[in-house]
């Protein structure tokens, strides 16, 4: 399968993958990747079930501690971040987002929302493994190999993704607003009767 069909973004099992206990909060955690034919597999385990078979079948490991995650945040509109832009590149598995996916990572290290976890190399291209620092989602980041003239125009097509959008034009608000208005009055309108009598018909005869 091609790299670019992997599964790029891996989420942190509530459980141990291996007696299927659910871990507690604070509790230490082991997590191994193993290559497939599928592409990379994460297995989260307790330090019970750890073993140095699954070490040594492991094409990266490393250690961490389980944070019982905090109660979801009602959904609210907000602009791009570099976060959401990451998530939305790595779910389209476009190879033309790669030079952007590559970037969005390295800012997100620095701001260390993720943390470099092991460098892997497959059919000769490096991946970056990161873990997200808050919710301890794996991220599977290949690395493009920009060279140094090709940085500055990524930098610029990530800055202008991010950048909020420009305010309307004054007949761009004229439209917007006129169309609001036209859409109200159309809701407002009364629904007229499919076969309304006619005004002039006569009354029934009444029966004797």
């Amino acid at each position: 399968m091609p790299i670019e069909e992997w599964d790029h973004l891996q989420a942190r099992s509530p459980l141990c993958n291996g007696c299927q206990k659910l871990f507690a909060d604070k509790e230490d955690y082991h997590t191994a990747l193993s290559l497939t034919p599928e592409g990379y597999r994460r297995r989260d385990l307790c330090q019970t079930c750890w073993s140095a078979t699954e070490r040594a079948n492991a094409v990266s490991y490393w250690q961490g501690t389980f944070q019982v995650p905090p109660p979801p945040k009602p959904e609210a509109l907000k602009k791009e971040d570099a976060e959401s832009l990451l998530r939305k590149f790595i779910d389209s598995k476009d190879p033309g987002h790669a030079n952007a996916r590559y970037i969005l990572a390295i800012m997100l290290e620095r701001k260390r929302t993720l943390r470099h976890r092991d460098t892997t190399e497959q059919d000769g291209q490096k991946v970056l493994i990161y873990e997200h620092a808050r919710t301890g989602e794996t991220f599977l980041v290949p690395d493009p190999r920009l060279r140094l003239d090709q940085l500055e125009a990524v930098q610029t097509e990530v800055s202008a993704l991010l950048a909020p959008p420009p305010p309307l034009t004054p007949v761009e608000q004229a439209l917007a607003s006129a169309e609001k208005e036209t859409n109200a009055a159309a809701d407002s309108a009364p629904v007229a009767e499919e076969n309304p009598p006619p005004s002039d018909a006569e009354p029934p005869a009444s029966q004797p």
